[in-house]
């Protein structure tokens, strides 16, 4: 049985048109001029547009823990936080899961592996999206890279980024503002901190050459996070990574962009008109056209808003905007089956009611409803 979608505001080959959307099954079957078919779904000049694809997101820390000391149930977490991610029009989610051992932001080796397990096993039972998993490693944490193996072996990994969070490069430009961070943030002693920074210097070069060796074989995309200059953009292409995350200022990101490693920044940077950590503001890379995607990193609505955003502070078109959640964090994850309004890739569509401020009323996960927020309206 077709299914088929009419608007005014297809989103087709980064312009919008006026198109029939025909759908069989998962898949998009047919593009077919607007108003050729008797009975259609009319949506009139309603956007619609390929599902939001999001390569990075620790959303799912705050639904496992949504105030400090109040934890609910992994399995419960992920079953909630993907019922919000259809109604944000993200069809295809990442997970950002850290192995790192930080007990004051609930993160552990162990834990890390419990959420990828049930991420994994819920995805084939009862979620709506397509939850997958981005593993974090943190340079220092050499005790999570058996564990990392262990999951990428079972298949339940598809992203695999290289974190360094140590003090005096990177996302702490020196002692003092990691002594602050986690001084005010997780509540630490000086003891305590020291322990910490004691921590993140050491590093065990064979194990972590051995991971990213292991990941290559398994033909897993590798990120970097915080890039804060050249030469360790320069060991990092030696390394094969082909995203970097965060960059954090203009000239790094050119340099990537230039040696063909695509930049990322975070949807809620755009939205809230900068950095919350205070590093570079992610519109003065797009307005250079030296940020290639969007992620959620931690808020999973910003995603659309971002896109309007864009339009408002760097008057960049809106269809390039989408291709920035959609298209191209598809074909950086090698998913060649999705992120555009196309005959044959998969029916991932959302809806956008965009009178006031952008909405998804629409979500289609492989051709079926999966979020449903016009009122009085079935398809």
């Amino acid at each position: 049985m077709e299914t088929i979608l009419r608007s005014k505001n297809v989103l087709i080959n980064e312009q919008f048109i006026c198109a029939d959307v025909v759908l069989k099954g998962e898949f998009i079957t047919r593009i077919d001029k607007y108003g050729i078919n008797e009975v259609a779904v009319d949506l009139g000049d309603k956007k619609v547009v390929p599902g939001i694809v999001d390569l990075h997101s620790d959303a799912i820390e705050k639904e496992i823990e949504p105030r400090h000391g109040a934890t609910f149930p992994v399995e419960l977490a992920v079953a909630e936080l993907d019922k919000k991610l259809s109604m944000a029009g993200i069809t295809t989610m990442f997970h950002a899961i850290g192995f790192e051992e930080n007990p004051k932001k609930k993160r552990s080796i162990d834990l890390a592996k419990k959420q990828i397990e049930e991420i994994f096993n819920a995805n084939k039972k009862h979620l709506g999206v397509d939850n997958f998993v981005h593993a974090r490693f943190e340079l220092s944490a050499d005790e999570a890279v058996e564990p990392i193996k262990e999951v990428i072996s079972k298949g339940m990994v598809k992203l695999l980024s290289i974190m360094d969070h140590s003090p005096g490069q990177g996302q702490f430009k020196s002692l003092e503002s990691f002594q602050t961070y986690y001084g005010n943030y997780y509540g630490l002693n000086n003891d305590e901190i020291q322990d910490v920074v004691d921590k993140k210097l050491s590093k065990d070069e064979k194990k972590i050459n051995d991971l990213i060796s292991y990941a290559k074989t398994h033909n897993l995309t590798l990120l970097s996070h915080d890039d804060d200059c050249i030469e360790k953009l320069d060991g990092l292409l030696d390394l094969g990574v082909q995203l970097s995350e965060f960059p954090l200022d203009l000239e790094v990101a050119k340099y990537a962009v230039s040696k063909g490693i695509a930049t990322g920044m975070g949807a809620p940077n755009i939205v809230r008109g900068g950095s919350q950590s205070g590093n570079i503001a992610a519109i003065e890379l797009v307005r250079e056209g030296v940020c290639k995607y969007l992620c959620s990193d931690y808020h999973p609505t910003s995603m659309l808003q971002a896109v309007y955003r864009m339009k408002e502070d760097a008057n960049l078109d809106i269809a390039k905007g989408f291709s920035m959640i959609t298209s191209t964090p598809a074909n950086y994850a090698n998913l060649q089956d999705r992120g555009i309004i196309e005959e044959g890739k998969r029916a991932d569509i959302i809806v956008i009611d965009d009178r006031h401020i952008p909405k998804v009323v629409l979500t289609l996960k492989d051709g079926e409803s999966i979020y449903n927020g016009i009122r009085g309206f079935k398809l």
